[in-house]
């Protein structure tokens, strides 16, 4: 089983390339999936968990599913195993994983990360990739998704724990002072809002993955109809997904995202 996690498509894209090769059913890890227990059958003979990697660590959506999902028919034998979508570099993402599953009695085997196009565009300085890398990442995705599905059968066989993450430098600094700051301070929904270019397609509420958008009726409109304008709650996941699939780039994260790129996998 394939449990997976995305926002613009990269994690998705993973999940059903790597269904695809081993054969192995896809459960999104929607917010229906906290509230009642995850039944799987006896067929079920491994867990690889797919989500993007959040500022060099586990987006505190995942990491409140591994600790709270029950799965019902699972044995503390099963082995599970971790793909990561991410820009750059993942710094100890494997290991919090290992740690977080480790307290739930679970056993981790392997654990691979696959570069993908950039889509974090909320701080100075992020911004997407530029076409060229873009298309060099998602030409490059299929072989590296190919080795990790062998990889993943081979594990097991040899019955040996395996990790191949593109950890990169600093990975200390990174998930264990970075990362903390960030998911503390940087991940608030309060700064997103929509220009007068929102044409209220409704677009990004459809796509949020945590129903954290809704659709409601312009405050101050002297429209005897208003025309319904998003309204973020605060229960967001940080996929910016709502701000990149906008077709007038009408959403915005405060003053920080006026000049930059959208990206959506254009694999799906």
């Amino acid at each position: 089983m394939i449990l997976w996690f995305s926002g613009t498509g990269n994690s998705r894209y993973v999940a059903e390339k790597l269904s695809e090769k081993l054969g192995e059913p896809l459960v999104e890890m929607t917010p229906d999936i906290l509230s009642s227990p995850l039944e799987i059958g006896s067929d079920v003979g491994r867990i690889i968990w797919v989500f993007p990697v959040y500022s060099w660590g586990i987006p505190p959506y995942v990491d409140k599913i591994i600790s709270r999902i029950v799965i019902k028919n699972l044995s503390h034998a099963t082995p599970h195993h971790l793909v990561v979508t991410c820009g750059d570099d993942t710094g100890l993402t494997a290991e919090s994983w290992r740690k977080a599953l480790k307290k739930r009695g679970w056993k981790t085997m392997s654990a691979y990360s696959v570069q993908m196009p950039n889509n974090y565009v909320c701080m100075k300085g992020f911004d997407v990739d530029s076409p060229d890398v873009e298309n060099d990442k998602l030409d490059n995705a299929p072989a590296r998704i190919n080795y990790i599905a062998d990889g993943i059968t081979e594990s097991e066989e040899k019955y040996i724990a395996v990790t191949d993450m593109v950890k990169g430098n600093f990975a200390w600094i990174k998930s264990k002072i970075i990362y903390p700051w960030f998911i503390r301070y940087a991940m608030s929904p309060k700064p997103f809002h929509h220009t007068s270019a929102c044409i209220s397609c409704g677009k990004c509420a459809a796509i949020c993955p945590l129903t954290n958008i809704t659709m409601v009726a312009e405050k101050g409109s002297q429209d005897k109809s208003p025309k319904q304008k998003p309204s973020w709650g605060g229960n967001c996941a940080g996929c910016l997904a709502c701000y990149h699939v906008c077709p007038k780039h009408a959403v915005e994260y405060g003053n920080k995202t006026a000049a930059k790129g959208q990206y959506m996998n254009p694999l799906l």
